[in-house]
């Protein structure tokens, strides 16, 4: 077969407004770039413009389409959705002339870049593969979709040959809106070249333990962390932690010293580029995430993947990414058993090896192994 040409379609992008949003849609084109020709379209409303603004480039192994479109108010529903639609045809047509016609239309998040998922499918009759990472699926997230969100999610999962949920818990939960399909879950890419493996840890520093998330406290519930932390650092002097996010910084710098946490035992850092990350895993002993809800969370499999044990909620697809080899799950929102597992974790950290937990994590999360299972389906499809 002559190479595969594949449009992954994304409801979420790194854009100009967050540069981290929908990375990890990022890193799956990026990994099936290794295997295809990926172009990723991705339109996004701003302001500042009454015009459609094409913008194309190269990313690595992988062609970029942002299209620019004006934004509008909330009154005019109908204007707002043509020019979502005219954004993602002027998009496609560029990239066709780029690139030449697509096999398959890979579309990451079903809302709402599906709706124009459907118009390929109905002009083009391009087969559609999903990917689905999004939480509001999931029964403990407090969000819920809306009439109109079910109603396209319905339609597109209905049109679509291939849904890949990246946690079986995920499938599950998509599994009651749109039944009777078929699915295979693909979990989230790590990039293997760029996040290495730790070091063990030979007792002549205090542990350091990381964590790296949003901080929004209702999701990732940072106060109930920052609490047991402050337990442990006043009984325990051989350990450190350092949070790594964005947008709320200085309101749990505040809590922390409050609490008391004194400045040399914590460190509180904006949001780094990923680069930045993989050397800060190597740095660092054990992984930290104390979430309400979650589905896969990418910086376990990316701690995982640098040799790191985690202590992480039992939410989501986390009991799918864990097990006693490589970490402890505890219930969502028990400080006293985060407090008891991190004080194990802290106190053993020598019995988790490193190579054990990175070698495993590699086979299940490494670029070339997730892009050969979507290179399967798309080739399976196109027979």
């Amino acid at each position: 077969m002559d190479t595969l040409n594949i449009l992954f379609l994304a409801s979420w992008y790194p854009n100009p407004d967050e540069p981290q949003d929908g990375n990890f849609i990022e890193r799956h084109a990026q990994a099936v770039g290794g295997q295809a020709t990926v172009a990723v379209l991705y339109v996004h409303s701003v302001a500042s413009t009454a015009n459609f603004q094409i913008e194309i480039k190269e990313n690595l192994n992988i062609t970029e389409c942002r299209v620019f479109y004006p934004k509008t108010n909330r009154y005019q529903i109908f204007q707002k959705l043509n020019n979502y639609k005219k954004a993602h045809q002027l998009g496609y047509e560029a990239l066709v002339n780029r690139l030449g016609s697509f096999h398959i239309c890979h579309l990451n998040v079903f809302y709402p870049a599906g709706i124009f998922a459907l118009e390929l499918k109905k002009k083009y009759q391009i087969p559609i593969v999903i990917t689905e990472h999004w939480t509001k699926f999931l029964p403990i997230n407090p969000a819920r979709f809306n009439f109109h969100e079910k109603y396209i999610i319905k339609q597109v999962g209905q049109a679509a040959e291939m849904i890949c949920p990246v946690s079986n818990d995920l499938k599950t939960a998509i599994q009651k809106l749109v039944p009777h399909k078929r699915y295979q879950v693909i979990p989230n890419v790590v990039d293997t070249q760029l996040f290495k493996i730790r070091s063990p840890y030979f007792g002549n520093r205090p542990k350091r333990i990381l964590h790296i998330s949003t901080l929004n406290d209702s999701h990732k519930n940072t106060s109930g962390m920052l609490r047991v932390l402050a337990k442990i650092f006043r009984n325990q002097s051989d350990c450190t932690a350092t949070f790594i996010g964005n947008h709320y910084g200085d309101y749990f710098i505040k809590m922390a010293k409050d609490l008391g946490i004194p400045e040399d035992r914590l460190e509180i850092l904006p949001e780094i580029p990923l680069e930045d990350i993989a050397t800060k895993m190597i740095e660092h002993d054990l992984f930290l995430l104390f979430s309400n809800y979650e589905n896969l969370p990418c910086v376990i499999s990316e701690s995982l993947v640098s040799g790191l044990p985690v202590v992480a909620t039992d939410v989501g697809g986390v009991r799918e990414m864990l097990t006693p080899e490589n970490g402890i799950l505890i219930p969502a929102g028990d400080e006293s058993a985060l407090e008891f597992a991190l004080k194990k974790m802290i106190d053993h950290i020598g019995a988790y090896s490193p190579d054990k937990i990175s070698e495993q994590a590699r086979e299940k999360y490494g670029n070339e192994e997730v892009a050969l299972k979507y290179i399967r389906i798309y080739e399976d499809l196109i027979r």
